[in-house]
């Protein structure tokens, strides 16, 4: 029996596992495998026969054609069968991959906080997903496009044109097409293309892709795509920006909150002279934020407060902690204003990639902070306060005293008044309920110290729900 095993190894790379696992099978089984790596236009369906067998591997941004031919013997059909299997194996290395690098690109966007560096950046990684000749992206102001950010104008000296342009949409088919759809456009060849308008600094243009951001059904920006050469884009490249552009659309809304956050803290700085004295004004404006795109949670925030200062104190912590505590509970959800309101108030279960971009809302809220000087050391509590007792919370998997104390409060706290207020997909739960659930996870999910000022504090009347 031969056991082939395909796991995400950071020291080796995928084709040092493909090169092992053929080793294994050429010495094993008699069969030699390769594995090429296609694109749209050199795409093969899948082949069968005695003597080889071809089978696509096709996930969102990869394609590879798997390949098995028999050493000096025919494939039989459980030869046909493991090949089969060890594509589906592939596949599911390919799918993690891609949930890695939709990860990293998602922190990576959203801790921008220069619209400008932030469209920077996106260009530049797109260029590996959607090779283009050139690409631009710019705000969408009163139907004009005002572009931002491009690359790759230099090569036909188009870029002095491209730094001054807009795109009014009176003038442009193209743009009034997109406003008026909310959905790309794709223009494989611009020559064919009758409502093409004709301008000397890019006429070299000859494949054209226009994809709009789309934040709360509302179009914010345009992402643009060129090529000098016909049929470059295609509709797999629309497929492959669709997980993209809502992260996207985040880091943009976030961009533009920081900028604004930032521009409001100066003035506040010049207005009051001394930026301490507005530190509780800053974070109750960022705590109603959160709170107005989330009414179902109003006033979430505050009653964690309320109670983590209740514990803070059953359990004998110094004032300045305590006050401490109340200003980290009051942020502890500041990462949700990036997170679209359709999905925050959704009547119904999320699907996985609505549950990972709610998931990173305590690494937003910690990027946020951590740029704000008089904020700063409460982001790490913030990065922290989904991490459990047992290691099994995230983002860092952190267990026991690895856990910040404060985080370790805010997690009791969070939990339990979220179980006992109405949520969109659910009633609220009895307190006896939530108050079992609470102590069924003590030395599991909370510190058993938490749990126990708790309870306590609930006993002795010092709780009010």
């Amino acid at each position: 029996m031969v056991n082939v095993n395909i796991e995400n190894n950071e020291k080796e790379s995928f084709e040092d596992i493909v090169k092992s696992i053929s080793k294994i099978l050429k010495r094993n089984l008699k069969i030699h495998i390769s594995l090429e790596k296609l694109n749209r236009l050199t795409y093969k369906e899948e082949v069968i026969s005695n003597k080889k067998i071809s089978i696509p591997i096709k996930t969102t941004y990869f394609s590879f054609m798997l390949t098995g031919v028999g050493i000096e013997r025919d494939l039989n059909n459980k030869d046909i069968e493991f090949l089969k299997i060890l594509a589906l194996l592939i596949k599911g290395y390919l799918e993690k991959e891609e949930a890695k690098i939709l990860k990293d690109l998602t922190l990576s966007f959203i801790s921008k906080r220069n619209i400008n560096e932030l469209f920077k950046e996106i260009l530049e990684k797109l260029e590996k997903i959607i090779p283009y000749t050139s690409a631009s992206i710019g705000l969408l102001e009163d139907d004009t496009l005002k572009y931002l950010s491009f690359r790759g104008y230099e090569k036909y000296k188009a870029d002095k044109f491209m730094s001054s342009f807009n795109m009014r949409r009176e003038d442009f088919y193209t743009l009034d097409t997109v406003l008026k759809t909310k959905k790309p456009l794709l223009i494989e060849d611009t020559k064919d293309y009758p409502f093409w308008v004709y301008i000397p600094e890019t006429a070299w243009i000859r494949s054209f892709l226009m994809i709009p951001i789309i934040y709360e059904g509302e179009i914010t920006g345009i992402i643009s795509f060129d090529s000098d050469k016909a049929y470059t884009f295609s509709k797999e490249d629309i497929e492959k920006m669709s997980s993209f552009i809502p992260i996207f659309a985040l880091s943009l809304e976030n961009a533009k909150l920081y900028e604004s956050l930032k521009r409001e803290l100066e003035e506040k700085v010049i207005i009051e002279k001394r930026l301490k004295s507005s530190l509780y004004q800053v974070i109750k404006i960022a705590s109603d934020l959160v709170e107005i795109k989330d009414p179902y949670t109003a006033g979430h925030q505050k009653k964690v407060a309320r109670i983590s200062v209740v514990i803070g104190r059953e359990m004998g912590l110094p004032q300045e902690k305590v006050r401490y505590i109340a200003i980290c509970a009051l942020l502890h959800d500041i990462g949700k204003i990036a997170i679209p309101s359709e999905i925050l108030n959704k009547p119904s279960a999320l699907n996985p990639l609505e549950r990972r971009l709610v998931n990173i809302h305590s690494e937003i809220g910690y990027n946020i902070l951590k740029k704000i000087n008089i904020l700063g050391e409460v982001a790490p509590v913030i990065y922290q306060h989904h991490e459990r007792w047992d290691g099994s919370g995230y983002p860092l998997g952190l267990k026991d005293d690895e856990i910040l104390l404060e985080a370790r409060i805010i997690a009791v706290v969070d939990v339990f008044e979220a179980m006992t207020s109405h949520r969109p997909y659910r009633p609220a739960l009895p307190l006896e309920s939530a108050i079992k659930e609470i102590l069924d996870k003590k030395g599991i999910l909370y510190d058993p110290l938490v749990v126990d000022a708790f309870i306590q504090a609930l006993k002795n009347g010092k709780i009010r729900i």
